[in-house]
């Protein structure tokens, strides 16, 4: 008995110590790419104070930084993966994640909201908001983030 014991306390050992490492080795591509982002940002603008970070992935990557400069006004840095490009939009003329989760909730009334993404279509700054419909298959919901103007919607995924 005492040997199934210290055998069921390595093997629960194991699994405890392989589930951290993989979760490391999974989140590790998401924070590098938050901190390069961060440290790209604040070397070519004035960025103080971040808030948020976000992953877009449509026919180009954008990682975006939304904080505070250096003269406290909230702003939005959209960069281009491909190329450095940023832009720099004011987030008291976009709609906040709040209102955008609103508007694709009012629209396309979903199970379940997953998440919403700043990225760019066509030079065009966007929110997509991802979510389940009711019969749970995956759904976008693209609005423009300046105007809240309706791009597109992909529905069941």
């Amino acid at each position: 008995m005492k040997k199934v014991i210290i055998g069921l306390v390595i093997l629960m050992s194991a699994l405890i110590v392989g589930s951290t490492v993989l979760y490391q080795r999974s989140s590790q591509p998401y924070a590098r790419a938050r901190a390069d982002t961060i440290a790209y940002v604040a070397e070519r603008t004035s960025l103080s104070e971040v808030e948020e970070f976000y992953w877009y992935n449509g026919t180009e990557t954008y990682l975006t930084i939304t904080g505070q400069n250096e003269d406290g006004e909230n702003r939005l840095y959209i960069v281009q993966q491909s190329g450095g490009q940023i832009t720099s939009l004011s987030a008291e003329n976009a709609l906040s994640e709040q209102e955008a989760i609103r508007m694709t909730r009012e629209a396309r009334e979903p199970a379940k909201i997953l998440n919403a993404r700043i990225g760019m279509i066509d030079d065009r700054p966007i929110w997509e908001v991802s979510y389940r419909n009711e019969n749970d298959r995956l759904g976008y919901y693209v609005i423009d983030l300046r105007t809240g103007e309706w791009i597109q919607t992909i529905d069941n995924i």
